[in-house]
């Protein structure tokens, strides 16, 4: 059995600026290859060349063909352009092709002729999708004839041409184009035929080449009159190019079958017949099958002739092209696994851009990676890293999914910032707030048109890549100058990496670009960033010697753009360095403000809060900076300087007596000690489990107890010796909380998943009785006075009385999430911290009658942690969006000031 082998041509992108007016043929050629690979349909090995030069194209036509064995079955399809020369000659057009130097630049069909003459196969199919382009320079004389004959040149035995039009003629006044070529829905309806089977128009399973051109012919002619396919054969007998995948038994036979009349059944058996000496394995078994069925049937004239039909001797059946090809029967995985690499190798193949343009982009893809690795935002490196994949795609589908991808992404983080979805978020003031809005939707405004664009036209005119590349060029210095304000005002983090990830990812969405529309983008490119750029410098006066430095680059930047420009404006063309140098000038420039501008400060997060004994002290742990401070409650001031600890310090717990304060570094996985008078750190950190998150002292017992989620262990640490005792305690799953009674005889562990608390004896490590039910998402355990143990659950919470062995707690529902709670000394008041309908809400819990007395509701920048102080007069909230501590008065209550830190 032969092989079936295509090789598939498309050319739309070409040198000559001449030849640019076609839609999409790598979206026909795909979709054709898709078809033509489907081991179902056609089973062929396809082989595709997009936008190729004219040498390499005519190298592998000729090795197509002369690999070919006389069995085989070949077909080969070309998409683009058609030109005739002075003397009548047809040429294919490929991307090095010009007009003016046909012979020499583009693809003589007079040699594809040769080559298919000198193939041994002797079925040939070649499919021609062209139009003949007559739009010539307004100095340059018209053809002497304007259509393009394509039986004159192509023909003969065993082979089949097809033809999506015979003549494409343009009327042109000076420069401007009247007329349009024939729409490319040539090759759309040659899929749709073989896809769907409607090609199979004598419903025997198998789609001939002439079955698909008459169907083709049909539908083109109906959608676009002016239209009309050709077909140029000279072959012996049937070439079967697909199978009907869909196909079923004709309506007209069913309907006979089904008729209650033995003349009427009988009718259907000459067909079924015919069916049964088919080609296609599936209509035999069908057929054969409904013939079977006939031999039962209660009238003997109709089982009898069954019979007949079925003992009649094979026929050979319809006339058959010599050693026939037939199909593949049914998928096979080798089959779709080289259909699938095929499709893959097309969409990932080389980029077809000029190396300065794609040496750009990699330093964009590597820059950004950089800049990931000192931890910046992940959204700016998936935006470069699919703006570089975008790169290796043609120039408009890349321009348009270079677009759309990051828009997509700016959506996310656009929505994340309005509703404190993405922690860290620096403080926006009023203008630089309004210019993230502004530039997101510019983006997500370019994207969405040059989609719509696309798949409605597949071709963007040139006034609206203009519009497009203005809105994408906006939107990247609008984020520009964003991420630089934010770096020079940050409160936060250091923004200083942002502006290398920044500048790679509009660098990488340049490489597409650059191709099609190089002299506008690099010329508004150059001239937007540097407005950008020098009005966040300082006043002239002011500039130390290094930001001197900075400016004479950025003149430098200034000159490569106007120097783009004036090439437009003279209309000579821009040379590769200028293009290159103006895009990657931003990365210099970007790396030389880095090194010259001392960055912002690391801003200030309070986390952890826990108040002194004596009420003088409020202590919070800085997971930005790794450190601890100590505030005077009176005036409200850091005192003293900070004390370095772990990574990410985040839960603190005060010894009863104030000497002691004990950190968890979640980062670190470790437990810092810190003695209180002194303000000095105690030893080496006593090394836990990884990610702590939760401690519990017992003074009596000299025990820490630490808990690890993330381990779903427990640590304990021997306060005394400052070291760890005994193995690591489980928790059980999901563990959120623990704390520990006031004897150290009881731990409690709080099941986030479970909706329990476990009780685990500190001796035995063994659980003291099974786990209490509490409510939904325990997620804070809150100690009270008079063994008073407060559960705080996602939407409810339940007091634990500590001092009875079986306790069964009464869950409280409360409207919102919960976050974390406090108890007054005197165990009167309940302060319950949580969220509801994206505010910030403050509750007062009366615990004598289980009431809310009193609700504050606001806008707190995420709180997310809180210390009652021992008098009960003022409550201290930590934030993550905002630097420093809110403070309020019990009274009401209501927000009397802010702590802010060093």
């Amino acid at each position: 059995m032969g092989r079936r082998r295509a090789l598939l041509v498309a050319t739309y992108d070409y040198a000559d600026t001449g030849l640019r007016r076609l839609t999409a043929p790598a979206q026909d050629a795909e979709a054709l290859a898709e078809v033509l690979a489907d081991p179902v349909i056609a089973g062929f090995d396809v082989q595709m060349l997009i936008n190729e030069p004219t040498h390499r194209v005519g190298e592998e036509i000729a090795a197509f063909y002369a690999a070919s064995e006389r069995d085989d079955l070949t077909l080969l399809y070309f998409s683009g352009h058609g030109l005739k020369d002075d003397n009548g000659r047809l040429y294919l057009a490929m991307s090095t092709t010009r007009r003016d130097n046909l012979r020499f630049s583009a693809l003589s069909v007079q040699l594809v002729d040769e080559a298919l003459q000198e193939s041994r196969s002797r079925q040939k199919i070649l499919i021609l999708d062209t139009c003949y382009s007559g739009a010539y320079a307004v100095q340059q004389y018209a053809k002497a004839d304007a259509a393009i004959h394509t039986g004159e040149a192509l023909g003969g035995r065993g082979r089949t041409v097809l033809t999506a039009t015979d003549s494409t003629q343009y009327a042109f006044e000076g420069s401007t184009i009247h007329g349009q070529a024939s729409q490319s829905v040539f090759t759309r309806h040659l899929v749709q035929g073989l896809q769907s089977g409607a090609a199979d128009l004598d419903e025997d399973g198998d789609i001939t080449v002439d079955e698909l051109y008459d169907y083709v012919y049909r539908a083109v002619v109906a959608e676009q009159p002016n239209q009309r396919p050709r077909q140029f054969a000279e072959v012996e007998g049937r070439t079967v190019i697909a199978a009907n995948a869909h196909w079923t038994l004709p309506e007209r036979i069913t309907t006979a079958l089904d008729s209650p009349l033995p003349a009427i059944r009988q009718t259907a058996i000459e067909p079924l017949g015919q069916l049964l000496r088919a080609s296609n394995d599936q209509v035999r078994r069908i057929a054969g099958g409904r013939l079977e069925y006939l031999l039962d049937d209660d009238s003997r004239a109709v089982s009898e002739t069954a019979r007949a039909v079925l003992d009649a001797p094979a026929s050979t059946g319809r006339p058959a092209s010599p050693m026939p090809v037939r199909r593949p029967t049914g998928p096979t995985f080798s089959a779709a696994a080289k259909a699938s690499a095929r499709r893959w190798r097309s969409r990932l193949r080389p980029p077809d851009l000029p190396w300065q343009v794609f040496v750009s982009s990699l330093v964009a893809a590597g820059t950004a990676i950089a800049a990931a690795a000192v931890d910046f935002s992940w959204y700016l490196v998936a935006v470069s890293i699919v703006m570089c994949c975008a790169v290796a795609r043609s120039a408009k589908p890349a321009f348009a999914a270079g677009l759309t991808a990051p828009a997509l992404f700016g959506v996310v983080l656009a929505l994340g910032w309005l509703v404190h979805w993405v922690p860290g978020t620096p403080t926006h003031e009023p203008v630089p707030a309004a210019m993230i809005g502004i530039a997101h939707v510019a983006w997500l405004t370019a994207g969405i048109e040059g989609v719509v664009l696309l798949r409605r036209t597949g071709d963007l005119t040139a006034r609206r890549q203009i519009l497009l590349l203005g809105l994408g060029t906006v939107a990247a210095v609008l984020i520009l100058v964003i991420l630089l304000y934010d770096y020079r005002h940050s409160r936060i983090r250091p923004l200083y990496p942002a502006i290398l990830s920044v500048l790679a990812a509009v660098l990488a969405m340049a490489g597409p670009l650059v191709r099609s529309r190089s002299k506008d983008f690099v010329g508004a490119w150059v001239l937007g960033g540097f407005a950008a750029w020098i009005g966040l410098l300082e006043r002239p006066g002011r500039f130390t010697s290094p930001e001197i430095v900075v400016g004479a680059l950025f003149v430098v930047w200034l000159i490569l753009g106007i120097a783009a420009y004036r090439n437009k404006s003279e209309g000579t063309p821009i040379r590769p360095w200028a293009i290159a140098a103006a895009l990657l000038a931003p990365v210099v420039l970007g790396g030389a403000v880095v090194v010259a501008v001392p960055p912002g400060p690391v801003a200030p997060v309070a986390l952890g809060l826990v108040v002194s004994p004596d009420n003088d002290y409020l202590y919070a742990s800085d997971i930005a900076n790794d450190r601890i401070v100590r505030i005077n409650t009176t005036t409200r001031k850091q005192v003293g300087k900070s004390l370095a600890v772990g990574d990410q310090p985040s839960r603190l717990e005060l010894s009863p007596d104030g000497s002691r304060l004990y950190v968890s570094n979640s980062g670190a996985g470790s437990i810092s000690v810190v003695d209180v008078s002194a303000w000095k750190l105690i030893g080496s950190p006593i090394l836990v489990a990884p990610g702590p998150t939760s401690l519990a002292l017992n003074a009596a017992t000299h025990r820490l107890y630490v808990l690890s989620p993330q381990a779903e262990t427990i640590t304990v640490v021997d306060t005394e010796a400052m070291a760890t005792i005994g193995g690591p305690l489980a928790s059980g799953p999901a563990p959120s909380d623990l704390a520990v009674d006031e004897n150290g005889g009881r731990l409690y562990v709080a099941a986030k998943d479970s909706g329990t608390v476990a009780v685990i004896d500190t001796k035995t490590r063994q659980a003291a009785r099974s786990p209490i039910k509490v409510g939904a998402e325990p997620i804070d355990l809150v100690p009270g006075p008079n063994g008073s143990l407060y559960v705080v659950c996602g939407s409810t919470y339940s007091v634990i009385n500590t001092a009875v062995e079986m306790s069964r707690p009464t869950p409280f529902p409360v409207e919102g999430r919960l976050r974390t709670a406090g108890v007054s000394a005197d165990g009167e008041h309940l302060y319950l911290l949580g969220s509801e309908n994206n505010e910030d809400v403050l509750r007062v819990v009366d615990v004598g009658n289980r009431e809310v007395v009193s609700t504050v509701r606001a806008d707190l920048d995420l709180a997310v942690w809180l210390a009652v102080s021992g008098d009960g007069q003022r409550i201290y909230v930590s934030r993550l969006y905002r630097p420093g501590i809110l403070v309020f008065d019990t009274v009401g209550p209501k927000h009397v000031g802010t702590i802010e830190l060093n």
